[in-house]
């Protein structure tokens, strides 16, 4: 089955709105996967064969659920050679949300998906069944980017203790995109006792209008991940105030990762190692901001300048070793709760070998 590239929202989605469900678009896959699901399976099982019988390449199509810097270590690694490299024929589909990137996996139609912790979690109380095989990065990544109009007539900076930044944003409006940037700004308030009222929200229906709504004042700070807390940085109408990595919890949360079936990875292991050995190298490149992984970067993000990128580069904590973490993990499930994204009083299994597994990270 083949996607189309053309997003629903900007290319370019930021902080935790990627977990945005899009139920027409989902259904509508799941159906048309659903047809040609014998066929992928059939066509999948073919490929893996082939790496015990053939030197051929395995077939592999990924998707990544949107356009965000972690996400472009696929991108890398097809730049740089590194699946190629493992053996690896690798197709990279970008598709308007986590949603419709696990309806896919589900169906057979991809192998691999890339998306955030909480869009595993938000399937695995579900009852569907997804699987870590790896950590691109860790912490929450997402940025509070305010006005510097707002700033300076405010007197605030980023080296401030984060209360008294905090503090300066009564009266402040958020440009959101998802119930996730409302609850990452509410726990920034509730942290530091500034009252939940003291801080409006209003909707916005893509990053773009996000960026906009700040720009022309209408909002006067937004969340996001980068490289979209940086293009407003770059536009010279915003400054990064406060990371989410400030809030105890989110610190060390495991956030974006490499996704597929247990029932793939169980059937496949060679193909999952050498996938995820293909992503520790381009995680590695990525996260020493080398040239090479910048240049095959740059395609992704035409507007922005290769210092841009390098210093958006900077603000996440990638993992080379994609090691999963049991901590990581647990602040994933606190985030999922807080969120709403999994109920509170559901009880989610999330130690090691459930939803996750350093199996093929070794």
């Amino acid at each position: 089955m083949k996607f189309s590239n053309r997003a629903v929202f900007s290319p370019l989605v930021g902080g935790r709105s990627r977990l945005a469900v899009l139920g027409v678009a989902a259904a509508a896959l799941l159906a048309a996967c659903g047809s040609s699901s014998s066929a992928s399976s059939t066509s999948t099982t073919g490929a893996a064969a082939a790496t015990t019988t053939s030197s051929a390449p395995v077939s592999i199509t990924l998707a990544k659920a949107i356009n965000t810097e972690p996400f472009a270590t696929a991108n890398v690694a097809q730049a740089l050679g590194y699946f190629k490299d493992a053996n690896l024929n690798v197709k990279i589909e970008t598709v308007a949300g986590s949603s419709v990137a696990n309806a896919a996996l589900q169906s057979g139609s991809v192998q691999f998906v890339l998306a955030s912790s909480a869009a595993l979690l938000l399937a695995a109380a579900k009852n569907i069944p997804l699987l870590s095989v790896g950590g691109i990065d860790k912490g929450d990544g997402v940025q509070l980017v305010v006005a510097n109009s707002w700033l300076k007539s405010h007197n605030l900076s980023a080296s401030m203790p984060l209360a008294q930044r905090i503090k300066g944003l009564e009266g402040t409006t958020l440009a959101t995109l998802s119930t996730s940037d409302k609850s990452v700004m509410n726990d920034f308030l509730s942290t530091e006792n500034v009252p939940a009222s003291s801080v409006k929200d209003v909707s916005m229906s893509s990053v773009t209008a996000q960026l906009a709504a700040v720009q022309h004042g209408l909002a006067q700070e937004f969340i996001a991940s980068p490289p979209n807390s940086s293009i407003a940085v770059a536009g010279g109408y915003g400054k990064v105030l406060a990371n989410a990595k400030e809030l105890p919890y989110l610190s060390d949360e495991a956030y974006d990762i490499l996704i597929t079936t247990p029932a793939y990875a169980k059937a496949h292991p060679q193909v999952v190692k050498a996938m995820v050995g293909a992503f520790q190298k381009a995680i590695s490149a990525m996260s020493q901001q080398t040239s090479g992984a910048i240049t095959a970067m740059q395609p992704l993000y035409p507007t922005l300048t290769p210092a841009v990128i390098k210093s958006s580069l900077s603000s996440i904590t990638f993992t080379p070793t994609m090691q999963q973490t049991q901590i990581g993990w647990n602040d994933a499930l606190t985030f999922a709760k807080k969120t709403g994204l999994v109920k509170s009083g559901q009880n989610l299994n999330v130690t090691e070998g459930s939803v996750w597994t350093n199996q093929f990270s070794g």
